[in-house]
């Protein structure tokens, strides 16, 4: 993965999202793209609120930019604004081979809920891995990652991301299976092959009784401390109902750890 996609509203954590990055992969051989959408009114109304303009976003990104090379140092940083949905933006950045990763933060500019519409609508939308950054996130070296096992396949192009972060790292990685309501999941057979596609990766495995997914991995992560937790989007699993749940429910686990969003390959 050298190719990054950053969505940037030019706040605070959407920079701490392209900190992270930087952090996490470094600068050399990398190519970050910041990404900026706004939106194009069709006419100017005083009782709507101010919208960018093409002009403005190109100024906000080139201020972003100034911020990001003072943080990073060398860094190859393109820049694309478009006044197109944000997840349509990336996604066709990942079609042009300019993106293998969204890195993004949880709340945009202006927004106080714990995760913001841009980043549910990427998170749900985007073809290809997205790692969401908490505000409250703050540096530190990604020793362990947490991987939500919710006894669904896994397979190696779906995990592929993650084992590219956790060589990089020379993180251990702890295979986490809430145990709620699935009578059927194999627990033996399915370490054997997440023991298969992790070979090489220091990781572990543990099974916790829970019957609030959420809250469970909340308490693992804080217990564990780790720095990064794993989850893979299916297209029907806990993930999709976390995001489709009330604001006051949405990612009580993500607070202060970044999250790292596989989309399934099968």
């Amino acid at each position: 993965m050298n190719r990054i996609l950053l969505p940037t509203d030019g706040s605070d954590a959407a920079f701490h999202a392209a900190r992270f990055a930087f952090d996490l992969f470094g600068t050399e051989g990398l190519r970050y793209t910041l990404v900026h959408t706004f939106l194009k009114p069709a006419y100017r109304n005083a009782l709507l609120p101010a919208m960018d303009t093409a002009r403005e976003a190109d100024n906000k990104l080139r201020r972003f930019e100034r911020r990001c090379r003072a943080q990073a140092g060398t860094v190859v940083l393109a820049k694309r604004t478009s006044p197109f949905p944000l997840t349509e933006v990336l996604n066709e950045l990942a079609e042009q081979g300019k993106g293998e990763l969204i890195v993004m933060g949880t709340q945009g500019e202006g927004n106080y809920g714990l995760v913001g519409s841009n980043t549910t609508a990427v998170v749900m939308g985007a073809r290809v891995p997205v790692i969401t950054v908490p505000s409250m996130w703050r540096p530190a070296a990604v020793k362990r990652i947490l991987l939500a096992n919710d006894g669904g396949p896994m397979d190696e192009a779906t995990l592929k991301p993650l084992v590219v972060i956790a060589r990089r790292t020379g993180a251990e990685v702890v295979v986490a299976h809430v145990r709620d309501n699935i009578a059927t999941f194999d627990e033996r057979g399915d370490r054997r092959v997440l023991s298969a596609l992790l070979a090489g990766i220091r990781h572990s495995f543990v099974t916790v009784a829970g019957a609030d997914v959420t809250s469970t991995l909340d308490e693992l992560a804080r217990q564990g401390r780790i720095q990064l937790m794993t989850v893979i989007h299916r297209k029907k699993s806990f993930w999709q109902r976390l995001f489709t749940a009330s604001k006051a429910r949405r990612m009580a686990l993500h607070t202060t750890t970044p999250l790292l969003v596989l989309p399934e390959q099968r």
